[in-house]
């Protein structure tokens, strides 16, 4: 029976009634279903600030175990030459001179009157140092100057070429892409082809070279202005000729700035982590409430872990409060930068090898939370298959809702029938009733 149909019979508002009863019987489960979906959600949420939080102050301990890699440049005159240090750089103070640029051939061919005569159909042959010859091949119709020009540059075989007009001529210019005495051009011109083509007939306008240079008094060459093999991890690019008896100077220190950077970023990364665990995990006495991840073991054991790592020792020749690194009552870190720049001073090594100790040390403790599959990985995942337990608990409350409903309905029908039923009896007896009081009526009035 139809919930639309209960009552017909009775008159009661049985549908409101059964309606009714279904919707206390349900709220007490529902609301705690929500409640809890709520709550994982509200954690999920939680967990996902900590892992951010984690993964940032991960990034800060990354950049500790680095510094012992970083360097600093310095070049008295870049005017003459600049330079770049990777980690694997010296520390140390050199003397540059140079002596004499590296420069790459260029050659000048005889003048063409008109650039776009034909110089003969046939084959050149173009190579460059030890390189493999390119041979080229001028087909009649398509063997001018600037044909030639064309197809050198179409060759790719380290030459450029370029036409020059001088006066009424045109010159054919070659330069070798790439500088030192090895880099020589070598063109030849085969049978039919204008001879005046061959290298061996072309004017040389600038000679190859090698570059001439020292480093600390030390005579040396290279056949490019980029040197990079003289020293490790010291890239120099010469760019003029040093002064006689003027060499430029070149430092290579540590990165004593971006070590107090880093310690600071470390800090501030530490301090925010402190921070959003004790505020995710307060609880407020007065009222006898808790934040969304009060009392759970994960974030007691993040916040735990913290200042675990960082009262250890084994960080290397000094401690965190050496490098004057303190915590206040709260728990949170600040730098005394005057002792840390102190020390810096003094033994920047053994400073840089305990922050890379440290860095080492604290961001493995971190990795296990943080990292990819981690620790608050598996505890999200744990949270969102409770999330998924709660929609089949719903359907599941869904169902038995219905046969509940359905369980009512049968049950205010039967009633609604047997109330319907007692009426039309009720009905029956009033009208017999009255039909005897009638006839009693009639004979008195006889």
């Amino acid at each position: 029976m139809a919930i639309a149909s209960l009552g017909v019979g009775s008159g009661l508002d049985l549908g409101s009634l059964v309606q009714s009863l279904v919707t206390s019987e349900r709220a007490p489960a529902e609301n705690r279903l929500n409640r809890n979906a709520s709550k994982f959600q509200a954690q999920i949420s939680a967990f996902g600030q900590v892992k951010s939080g984690l993964a940032t102050l991960n990034d800060s301990l990354v950049k500790l175990q680095e510094l012992a890699d970083a360097r600093t440049i310095t070049v008295s005159d870049t005017k003459l030459l600049t330079a770049t240090a990777t980690a694997d750089a010296d520390v140390g103070n050199y003397s540059v001179e140079v002596f004499s640029l590296a420069r790459a051939q260029s050659l000048a061919s005889d003048g063409f009157v008109d650039a776009d005569a034909s110089l003969g159909a046939g084959e050149i042959t173009l190579s460059v140092g030890d390189g493999d010859p390119a041979t080229i091949t001028l087909l009649e119709g398509e063997d001018s100057l600037r044909d030639v020009r064309d197809a050198i540059n179409a060759a790719e075989a380290g030459v450029n070429a370029t036409l020059v007009r001088d006066g009424d001529d045109y010159r054919l210019l070659l330069s070798a892409e790439e500088t030192g005495l090895a880099n020589t051009i070598s063109l030849t011109a085969g049978a039919g082809v204008d001879a005046r083509l061959a290298s061996a007939a072309m004017t040389q306008t600038t000679a190859a070279a090698d570059s001439s240079f020292s480093v600390s008094g030390l005579l040396l060459s290279s056949s490019t202005n980029v040197v990079e093999d003289v020293l490790p991890g010291l890239t120099l690019t010469l760019k003029g000729e040093t002064e006689e008896n003027v060499p430029v100077a070149v430092t290579v220190a540590q990165d004593r700035a971006s070590a107090r950077k880093a310690v600071e970023s470390f800090i501030t990364a530490y301090n925010a982590s402190i921070g959003q665990a004790d505020t995710l995990s307060k609880f407020n006495a007065e009222t006898g409430t808790g934040a969304v991840l009060t009392g759970d073991t994960t974030l007691r054991a993040i916040r735990g872990m913290l200042p675990n790592s960082l009262g250890a020792s084994n960080f290397g020749e000094f401690n965190l409060v050496e490098l004057g690194v303190t915590s206040d009552i709260t728990g949170k870190l600040s730098l005394d930068t005057e002792t840390f720049d102190a020390l810096m001073s003094e033994d920047p090594g053994s400073v840089l090898a305990s922050l890379n100790a440290f860095g080492e040390r604290l961001g493995a403790d971190v990795s296990r939370y943080s990292e990819s599959q981690g620790l608050l990985d598996t505890r999200t995942e744990g949270l969102q298959s409770s999330l998924k337990s709660i929609d089949a608990q719903r359907e599941a409350l869904d169902a038995r809702m219905e046969s509940f409903e359905a369980r009512l309905t049968r049950q205010f029908g039967a009633l609604d029938q047997l109330v319907a039923q007692l009426q039309s009896t009720g009905n029956f007896l009033t009208t017999q009733l009255e039909s005897i009081g009638n006839i009693q009526n009639f004979n008195r009035n006889k």
